[in-house]
């Protein structure tokens, strides 16, 4: 069963990474390409995916490096390859967790259900981090990289605990993911000032446009990945529940 679930894992995770790369294709990276066009360092930009804000990353904030892939095929494949690598290893956990709570009966693997856990799975790794450090277009102040990795782990940890508790938990104690949830919000590293400082008073106007943009364009792409990663793992997982179930019944 553990060898069936990695290979399925990897299997889903290629068809959420190509999916997410598409859809990236089309509706973030033309944005992140445009806010580009604005930055006024000499720095080279970062790469297209937003995934690793939801994913691990996941990937809203950018930071300078020395090396950046050329626009166009490269970049492409990198964002591809990265976000690949983010689905095979969200497709895991999720695996991993539906199949648990299918065998101890709290957990019925069927689409409607699927898409459920992918909603919570959404929740937990992009709105909640979202809500205290928004997804960010180059140019863009931010607090330092450090802090914000940080949080992001630590909200995440939180909040995937707390839906846990909210919707598994009974009781009082199922109130207690309500507190997990309000938590990492008592002190979020946000930057001090101004989030963009171009010197051209149109251009400001054009970057916090596309920032608003990039916002809700991030969040239905990470939503799209998280809803069909619930599909598929539900879809799949019951299919090896019922293979298992069927080479362990006697001849």
């Amino acid at each position: 069963m553990f060898r069936s679930l990695i290979l399925s894992a990897c299997l889903i995770g290629v068809i959420l990474g190509l999916t997410l790369t598409a859809l990236q294709a089309v509706g973030v990276t033309p944005i992140l390409l445009a806010a580009e066009e604005y930055e006024v360092s000499d720095e080279p930009s970062l790469g297209a995916a937003d995934h690793g804000h939801a994913h691990g990353d996941q990937t809203d904030h950018h930071e300078a490096s020395d090396w950046a892939p050329a626009d166009g095929t490269e970049r492409l494949f990198y964002t591809a390859v990265s976000n690949i690598c983010a689905g095979i290893g969200f497709a895991a956990i999720l695996l991993v967790v539906m199949n648990q709570l299918s065998q101890r009966g709290r957990l019925e693997l069927t689409p409607g259900r699927g898409l459920a856990v992918g909603a919570v799975g959404y929740l937990a790794v992009f709105v909640a981090p979202s809500l205290g450090l928004p997804p960010e277009i180059p140019g863009a102040s931010a607090a330092a990289l450090e802090a914000r990795q940080l949080w992001w782990l630590a909200t995440v940890a939180t909040a995937a605990a707390g839906l846990g508790l909210l919707t598994l938990a009974r009781g009082w104690t199922r109130w207690l993911g309500l507190a997990l949830l309000l938590l990492p919000y008592a002190w979020v590293p946000v930057h001090e000032g101004p989030m963009f400082s171009h010197p051209d008073p149109l251009a400001l106007s054009a970057l916090n446009a596309l920032h608003h943009e990039f916002v809700w364009a991030s969040g239905l792409t990470n939503l799209a990945f998280w809803l069909l990663a619930g599909l598929l793992c539900a879809l799949v997982l019951k299919r090896l529940v019922g293979t298992s179930s069927h080479d362990e019944v006697p001849a």
